[in-house]
């Protein structure tokens, strides 16, 4: 019997792709990282994990390298903003937008699993995760190598998404949550994880544990969202919870909203940081 969630992660193993599957991932990660509600948030969660000048920041799961970027220019001058991914084509990606926005001093980019982060301990001030997480079997096991490579004092940051919360504007609730419920399980290992994470990262012996809600949101009928919606219904196609038949009903409904100027979609994403306990702390 297979895995009952995460069939579809086209994140879960980034080995695996074909050439036009990483082309598509790359524009996707690209595209989502430009969005109005991205940047701002990106800003806002960098501020609340103390990202600043001079600081060594990890980041994990950094794919093409959108936050690495955003952190190298907040730890200068004096700092060095790394990025860890397993997949070389999105590092080759990530290398070559930051040597185009002339970052080449303050960034650099790993090869290397979240599960084995290939550092030593404390060597970082702050360590961040952004939609990464979600898409690793067994994601609490890194949590520990989180706090591992985090200095004594330092704080880690986890950004994810939570699947269940996909908003989609559509006239027909029935099948929309269906196929909401299909995407949630199937297109993510772990939808649930960014719930779970503030306990998860007491249970790690962290501090000061906080948690914080962002809802990116897009009325752009050919936006981010848009696809994703469409995502979603052809997921829930090849997971079974609706026939071809309804998921061209829903497209047509749909399209309806987008001609009409009714579209809007989103989903929201869990910030949850903490700070690990300073040496003599007893924890």
């Amino acid at each position: 019997m297979g895995e009952p969630y995460g069939q579809l992660d086209g994140f879960r193993d980034p080995l695996a792709l074909g050439e036009d599957e990483i082309r598509e991932r790359i524009e996707r990660l690209e595209r989502r990282g430009q969005l109005r509600d991205e940047r701002e948030f990106r800003s806002t969660y960098l501020g609340l994990l103390g990202v600043g000048a001079g600081q060594r920041v990890l980041d994990v799961g950094c794919g093409t390298g959108v936050v690495t970027r955003e952190v190298a220019r907040r730890v200068a001058p004096g700092g060095r903003a790394v990025g860890l991914d397993p997949s070389p084509p999105f590092l080759a990606h990530a290398r070559a937008v930051a040597d185009a926005e002339g970052l080449g001093d303050g960034i650099e980019f790993q090869l290397g699993s979240a599960r084995a982060i290939p550092f030593p301990d404390g060597s970082f001030d702050r360590v961040i995760a952004v939609t990464a997480l979600a898409h690793i079997p067994d994601a609490p096991r890194t949590i520990p190598e989180l706090r591992r490579v985090t200095r004594p004092g330092g704080r880690v940051g986890i950004f994810d998404l939570d699947t269940d919360s996909l908003i989609v504007n559509h006239p027909d609730r029935v099948l929309t949550r269906r196929i909401v419920a299909a995407y949630s399980d199937h297109a993510a290992v772990d939808g649930w994880l960014a719930r779970r994470l503030p306990g998860l990262l007491v249970e790690a012996g962290f501090r000061d544990v906080a948690v914080r809600a962002f809802t990116p949101l897009d009325q752009d009928p050919t936006g981010f969202y848009a696809t994703t919606a469409e995502r979603a219904a052809e997921v829930a196609v090849r997971m079974g919870a609706i026939d071809e038949g309804e998921r061209q009903i829903w497209l047509a409904g749909l399209r309806n909203e987008r001609s009409s100027g009714r579209f809007l979609a989103g989903r929201t994403h869990l910030f949850v940081w903490g700070t690990r306990p300073p040496e003599g702390s007893g924890v």
